[in-house]
């Protein structure tokens, strides 16, 4: 059960906590999928549990502002699965492909449906930090950085903004200088979780 700050008991009593991981992409494979694989694998070290979105599994119709959860029919599944993915996540990377200068539309969808945490007793991703990583192009830092804002989340320090260079031909992140960057991001997020625990 989450307390008023969104952080299980059970997380502050043994340091423990969950990153959720959105990956932006349904291309097949993916350097945001390999990406968040990475950050799996490097948070893994330490007291770090990861959950990675994958918006293929989800299979999620398009947002409607009007429909209440049970509207969305056949899909409601993904949608409460995604819901629930958002409110245990004591900390989030969004990674997100740039497409035509801005984040891709599957990843802007995905995060249309946290208004359903707008009633939450901590609304949206209020007091919850969030690390950045873009794909191809930083540009859409920009995109992502507002998003963040609205929701009400804490932004990272750290924004990395990873290229094709960045991994091998079978799509494993390999650059050792993007794995450093993300270890610090990671870092980042953890010491912010740790701060603003509640006993």
């Amino acid at each position: 059960m989450l307390g008023k700050s969104g952080y299980s008991k059970e997380k502050m009593s043994n340091n423990r906590f969950t990153l959720l991981c959105v990956s932006g992409s349904l291309r097949v494979p993916s350097y945001s999928w390999a990406t968040c694989e990475a950050i799996r694998e490097i948070a893994g070290k330490s007291s770090i549990d990861v959950e990675i979105v994958d918006p293929r599994e989800l299979d999620l119709p398009m947002y409607v502002p009007d429909f209440k959860m049970p509207e969305y029919g056949t899909k409601q599944a993904g949608i409460e699965r995604l819901v629930q993915a958002y409110r245990q996540a004591d900390a989030m990377v969004w990674v997100s492909p740039t497409y035509h200068g801005t984040v891709s539309g599957v990843f802007k969808n995905m995060l249309d449906f946290a208004e359903f945490l707008s009633r939450d007793e901590s609304p949206y991703l209020q007091g919850r930090p969030v690390g950045l990583i873009a794909i191809n192009d930083s540009t859409t830092f920009a995109a992502m950085r507002d998003c963040a804002r609205e929701l009400r989340a804490w932004l990272a320090p750290t924004h990395i903004e990873l290229s094709e260079s960045d991994f091998s031909v079978d799509c494993k992140l390999t650059s050792a200088k993007s794995q450093s960057r993300i270890s610090r991001l990671i870092d980042e997020l953890d010491t912010f979780v740790a701060a603003h625990r509640v006993s």
